[in-house]
């Protein structure tokens, strides 16, 4: 979930536009031709990108390679019409996304978010707490994670919804959670297991948080904390892509794609992400 600069693109993106809604099917129509079925578009950073589903694949026309995408996005296995995640990004930049792509959110019936992991650099807490648990460098990242990042995300969130909320005002907005990273075990060392324990805490805090926001902004959230309990790192059937010496061959093993690492697997994806969605109506 590492933070990536969207300022490069998003001008070029404009002119992108009109080949994108050529691509999605958001073109002008008169009204006895307009679409009447329900439009799903997802929103959000890595984890609506899918990253860590498989191979990448090339986003939607506008947005840039960098976005790490997948066929395996809950997304794309719910059936979404236009997937804008992407890897990196945070609540402005879904704010960013929101107004260039304002005419296909116009017809949006349904709309799902997963953000904010980047905006409390999720990612750092991850890598610096992997590769040393007891260091200055963990504690650090925890601190400015939990304690000064976190309490910046409700207001972050609040400003993102309401402009999801004038871009699509048809759209059911749902919010999703994330999962925790470990399933504490046997196989895990004791400094690796008390790593384990404190990230899994900071992912129910940031959980807590975006929950807390959606209620507050009058939209929707949906959990995955309890579809991923017993699949993560250090679990028998992992669901979260593992960096090198925490993962098991053929199962959550990345090599070649290091920015794999802590997102969720095809599996997690599909059994975790799209499974809790399904109460939710999308298209």
């Amino acid at each position: 979930m590492n933070k990536v600069s969207f300022r490069r693109w998003s001008g070029r993106l404009a002119g992108s536009l009109a080949t994108l809604a050529l691509v999605a099917g958001f073109t002008a129509a008169p009204a006895s031709a307009a679409r009447t079925g329900p439009v799903y578009i997802a929103l959000g950073d890595s984890y609506a990108a899918g990253t860590g589903g498989g191979a990448y694949i090339a986003p939607p026309a506008g947005l840039p390679a960098g976005c790490l995408q997948t066929a395996a996005a809950y997304p794309v296995v719910r059936g979404a019409a236009l997937n804008l995640g992407c890897f990196g990004a945070t609540t402005e930049d879904v704010i960013k996304v929101a107004g260039l792509y304002e005419s296909g959110l116009a017809t949006a019936s349904a709309i799902t978010v997963t953000v904010g992991g980047n905006d409390v650099d999720t990612g750092q807490v991850a890598v610096a707490c992997t590769a040393s648990p007891s260091s200055a460098a963990c504690s650090s990242a925890l601190y400015n994670s939990r304690e000064v990042k976190m309490r910046e995300l409700p207001a972050k969130i609040k400003a993102m919804v309401k402009t999801i909320k004038d871009k699509a005002p048809n759209a059911r907005i749902v919010l999703t959670g994330y999962p925790r990273l470990f399933t504490v075990s046997a196989g895990l060392t004791a400094e690796q297991a008390l790593a384990a324990k404190s990230m899994n805490s900071a992912a129910d805090l940031l959980n807590d948080t975006i929950a807390y926001s959606a209620r507050a902004n009058r939209v929707g959230y949906v959990s995955v904390t309890e579809r991923f309990a017993r699949h993560g790192i250090g679990s028998a059937d992992p669901w979260i892509v593992a960096p090198a010496g925490l993962c098991k061959d053929a199962v959550n093993c990345s090599p070649s794609r290091p920015a794999d690492a802590f997102h969720p697997t095809a599996a997690g994806y599909a059994k975790g992400y799209a499974k809790a969605l399904k109460a939710v109506r999308l298209s």
